[in-house]
């Protein structure tokens, strides 16, 4: 009932309604395909769109059908044979939508028309081109019980692999059911909506005719055709041959066995149903191919190198690295397909993600060789990655080379350093790489330590210029290389100051620069003085062009006045004679102090001697000491009549020019009657016991920095008389350091290391 009804439809006999609107609103019909606006090509016949499969994003292009009466036959016939044709060779069909005339579809997998704007590229790879024919005539041997008659340059369409392809059955009739009226009058009217001249229109010809014409067109003309071709090629055109014979020929020619990309194709192809050892016969295979005739593998068909070859290379190569450990020759076989894999890469805009992943895992292993092939490839490889990518995967490893122990490796990571820089961060370039060129800058090899300042110069512009911290680089780095015994360093320090003299203030080139150059103006090396001396010429006339700047802007501040250094201070000649005397007065050679104490006077008392005395005395003599170190009491001493004084203002009072006899202190005391009258120092037998090192001692009490001394500082200021003693009056040291005046209230009692002294 439904498929009546929409037998009707189709029919026109609803008017109004269409077929595709019908099957819209039944199925909710949606097209799964996205489309881009632009075509990819177009001709009388069809419209080549790229688009991708909405459920799965798969890539595909679309042959949208430009249908008219006139060509509904051969739009028919194209769709028609879409469906029942799949053989290798033919652009694969996916599926096709021919419901509507004006939503006519074809569907296949991605797909591009042949490049015949780079024919002349393409034809200097003539080997490639040879194999592109091979492939077509592999195509029209499975068609050989059908009548192709569209051989054209407009058929040709090329796969993501590089492989050439047949699109577009309009005339296509199988032999056995073809009639020669149509077929003629079918060839006539396409030639004429394409736009093409007829040669031929008997179907017995036709393909041969067109074959012959497309081989000469692609070769470039005729006599660029090989020679061992051209006798098969006549006969094809004359239709002397079959398909398979003109085939059989070329295929025993010495140029179609010559050609490496014909066998390496096929290998390809089956390469997938190989187990690992099989796969690595093969790319050895190519691998003596490519360094044979490197040639034949550039300017080749679009697609071969990016979609067929470089994935097997990726492939065998991670393959390799995932079995380096177990085997000894692996990376040794690695090298040679890391090779080509860059230099087959690098010509290409094709750079996927697969292919950055195998450079981190390569730049990740430890041989030399690996990454020796890395740098040399790194300013190109560098291109088709981003700032991210460097930073974070590439600089890691790649400054590792400027710490390698071989030299070679060391100078070439150095030369690339310029290229990556751009891209890694501030932290990177300020903090690790400048660590790493500090140490090359000093490295065994003059090679590395010229090309060490010439890197420096070259990022220069690029170094953090906060807190002068650039200026401060710079000049510390070519003062080093200004030092070096060899000339070469020596030169590139004077270019690097010569290129970089903009990035110097005044005030460096001032403090730094200058004295920097200048010692270079006495080098043994006549070519080091010249330069030299024109640089620091250079960097004077800039200090001179600053200094009229600060002349010009200080115009209304007060000159100085001159001094006559040759008259300075005689005037004062006077003031210093009186200094003099002020001093000398001060200095008062013997005295002898009063018979009764001062009341105001602080006497000074020797501490006990014990174990500790010779301990650390400049720790044990901070504080209240004298400029000899012996400790000082703060506390008052008895008068004459046993009652002690306290004074309101206590005055720290001793004579800084003692007298002492030739062994230091005096050897006796008791000639002198000061010291039994109370004194400077107690009698002895005033002196109370020297208290035990087991108990605890009172500290002692100090004047208060508070309290109201007379401090004075200058050694002009007259001293006391009564601080004064004369060296005969010092009693010796050894009895001195029996009296000890009690400086608590309460004495101390006894213990039993008391009496044992």
């Amino acid at each position: 009932m439904l498929s009546a009804w929409l037998h009707q439809v189709s029919l026109g006999a609803i008017p109004g309604m269409s077929f595709i609107n019908i099957f819209k609103s039944i199925s909710n019909f949606q097209f799964p395909y996205s489309l881009e606006d632009k075509p990819v090509y177009e001709s009388t016949l069809w419209q080549v769109l790229n688009g991708t499969r909405k459920s799965d994003s798969s890539p595909v292009t679309v042959f949208k059908a430009n249908r008219s009466q006139q060509n509904e036959d051969l739009i028919l016939n194209a769709i028609h044979k879409a469906k029942v044709l799949r053989i290798p060779g033919l652009c694969p069909v996916l599926e096709t939508f021919d419901s509507d005339p004006q939503s006519t579809f074809i569907i296949t997998e991605r797909v591009k028309p042949f490049p015949w704007d780079d024919i002349r590229e393409l034809q200097s790879n003539g080997e490639s081109i040879q194999l592109g024919i091979s492939q077509l005539l592999t195509t029209l041997k499975f068609l050989n019980e059908f009548v192709v008659g569209t051989i054209s340059r407009e058929s040709i369409f090329i796969d993501s692999k590089g492989q050439w392809l047949l699109f577009g059955m309009e005339l296509c009739q199988k032999k056995s059911e073809i009639s020669s009226r149509k077929f003629a009058s079918d060839v006539q009217l396409y030639n004429k909506l394409m736009g093409l001249q007829t040669t031929t229109d008997d179907f017995q010809r036709i393909d041969s005719l067109q074959l012959s014409n497309l081989i000469i067109e692609l070769i470039g003309s005729a006599s660029k055709v090989p020679t061992d071709w051209q006798v098969p090629l006549q006969n094809l055109s004359r239709t002397r041959i079959t398909f398979d014979a003109f085939m059989s020929r070329l295929e025993s020619t010495n140029t179609w066995l010559s050609n490496p990309l014909i066998s390496i194709s096929q290998q390809l192809k089956e390469l997938h149903i190989k187990d690992p050892q099989d796969k690595l016969a093969v790319m050895l295979q190519i691998q003596s191919i490519f360094f044979d005739a490197r040639n034949v593998f550039h300017n080749m068909t679009p697609g071969f190198i990016e979609g067929l070859l470089l994935p097997e290379l990726s492939n065998i190569i991670q393959w390799l690295i995932s079995t380096q450990n177990s085997s000894a020759s692996s990376i040794a076989r690695l090298i040679p397909f890391l090779a080509i894999f860059l230099d087959l890469t690098i010509d290409k805009d094709f750079f996927p993600e697969a292919s950055k992943t195998l450079i981190y895992e390569c730049f990740a292993l430890p041989d030399r060789q690996v990454r020796f092939l890395l740098l040399i490839y790194l300013p190109k490889v560098a291109k088709k990655l981003s700032s991210t990518e460097l930073s974070g995967k590439i600089f890691p490893r790649f400054a590792q080379g400027l710490a390698d122990s071989d030299p070679t490796l060391r100078l070439q990571t150095l030369k690339n350093i310029p290229i990556i820089v751009p891209h890694i961060t501030e932290r990177q370039l300020n903090n690790e790489l400048l660590r790493h060129l500090a140490k090359t800058q000093v490295d065994q090899d003059v090679d590395i330590r010229t090309w060490t300042v010439i890197i420096i110069t070259q990022i220069a512009t690029l170094l953090s210029t906060s807190s002068g911290n650039r200026a401060s680089i710079l000049a510390t780095a070519f003062t080093k290389s200004l030092k070096d015994p060899i000339i070469k360093p020596r030169l590139a320090a004077l270019y690097g100051l010569k290129k970089t003299i903009d990035l110097f203030d005044v005030t460096t080139i001032a403090n730094k620069i200058l004295t920097v150059i200048a010692p270079e103006l006495l080098d043994k090396d006549p070519l080091v003085r010249s330069k030299a001396k024109n640089l620091f010429e250079k960097y004077l006339n800039k200090l001179e062009s600053e200094a009229k700047c600060i002349q010009e802007s200080s115009k209304s501040v007060t000159q100085s006045e001159d001094i006559n250094f040759d008259e300075y201070g005689k005037n004062e000649e006077k003031n210093d004679a009186e200094l003099v005397k002020q001093f000398m007065s001060t200095v008062v050679i013997s005295s002898f102090p009063d018979q009764s104490p001062s009341p105001n006077v602080t006497t000074v008392e020797p501490a006990p001697l014990d174990a500790w005395d010779t301990f650390d005395d400049d720790k044990n003599n901070e504080g209240n000491s004298d400029s000899t170190g012996v400790p000082f009491s703060t506390r008052s001493t008895p008068n004459s009549h046993g009652h002690t004084s306290y004074p309101s203002k206590v005055t720290v009072e001793e004579s800084w020019n003692d007298d002492f006899d030739n062994d230091g202190f005096g050897n006796d005391d008791s000639t002198d009657a000061a010291w039994a009258d109370g004194g400077i120092w107690e009698a002895e037998q005033e002196s109370k016991p020297v208290p035990s090192i087991g108990k605890p001692v009172k500290p002692v009490k100090k004047v208060s920095i508070l309290a109201n001394t007379k401090t004075r500082t200058s050694i002009l200021t007259p001293r006391s008389k009564s601080s004064q003693a004369s060296a005969k009056s010092r009693a010796s040291i050894k009895d001195r350091l029996k009296v000890n005046k009690s400086m608590e209230e309460e004495p101390v009692g006894d213990d039993g290391w008391d009496n044992t002294w």
